[in-house]
């Protein structure tokens, strides 16, 4: 068995992220992320739920820039994850921890449109992930993934009367091919593509209190070695909670509560919290 694992997802965004800030802007991240698994959800086989868990504990330093190219506005960054996945267990059986540094993200985005007075910003993004992050070929959960990622992305963001808004955004991501396992022959492990889908409603309270409630749902990326279906894909349903605020007009800082209701091929996570602090200068 190979459980493909990867220390935070690059593509999860926050609330209000494609509503950009203005060209010559830089903004610094820094989240702390943790998820509590208590279940294990094979493809086609037996949901595993005791003595079954895994931890993540992980962080991501990400720095963003801002630019204007003509009349177009958009971004460039680079998100770098680190930290651990410990206490892996899977009906009893223990699987090693790993730790230290991700995969390393590298992204450019662009708004084609957008309507300040309206509050309308559609934005188009590129994320490539290298395959650079912790890896060991024999063991069966990792932090980094050995391979290539590419996501191209498409989002809404759109403001309705005074405080509400919406965050719309799809990816479909692609996965190069992983040609380090431990699998007889050295089968290269592939894996279909990923269509994700994250959607929020937002309200504006008074004193830049923002609260959202959200949707993160991820369907395909069924993985493959030497020709034979694996248990592993990436698909999963969660929920998410979030509320953020400006410490000062430079400053934010922001808290989600997430929790996933369905998941199939892989870890069920039961728990998730997310810190985030942002900078902007």
């Amino acid at each position: 068995m190979l459980v493909a694992m990867q220390s935070a997802d690059a593509f999860e965004l926050e609330p209000f992220e494609y509503a950009p800030a203005p060209p010559g802007t830089t903004a610094l991240f820094d989240y702390i992320v943790y998820g509590d698994d208590m279940s294990y959800h094979p493809v086609g086989g037996p949901t595993y739920t005791h003595d079954t868990s895994l931890t993540e504990a992980v962080g991501i330093t990400r720095a963003t820039q801002f630019f204007a190219l003509g009349p177009l506005e958009g971004l460039v960054e680079v998100l770098q994850p680190y930290g651990a996945l410990t206490g892996a267990h899977i009906g009893g059986t223990s699987y090693q921890d790993s730790g230290g540094l991700g995969d390393t993200t590298l992204a450019v985005a662009l708004w084609p449109y957008k309507n300040p007075t309206a509050r309308t910003y559609i934005g188009i993004a590129t994320y490539v992930t290298l395959p650079d992050g912790a890896y060991n070929a024999t063991h069966a959960i990792n932090l980094g993934s050995h391979r290539f990622a590419y996501d191209p992305e498409l989002a809404l963001h759109q403001g309705f009367g005074e405080h509400w808004s919406i965050d719309v955004t799809g990816d479909y991501i692609l996965y190069g091919n992983n040609t380090n396992t431990s699998a007889a022959g050295g089968a290269p492990l592939s894996q279909h593509a990923t269509v994700q889908l994250q959607g929020f409603v937002n309200y504006a309270w008074h004193a830049g209190l923002n609260t959202s409630i959200g949707y993160e749902g991820e369907t395909g990326g069924q993985q493959y070695q030497g020709g034979a279906i694996l248990s592993a894909k990436t698909e999963f349903q969660e929920v998410r909670f979030v509320t953020s605020y400006p410490v000062t007009p430079s400053f934010q800082i922001l808290g989600e509560l997430n929790h996933q209701f369905q998941a199939i091929g892989g870890f069920k996570q039961d728990f998730g919290l997310t810190l985030r602090a942002l900078y902007t200068f």
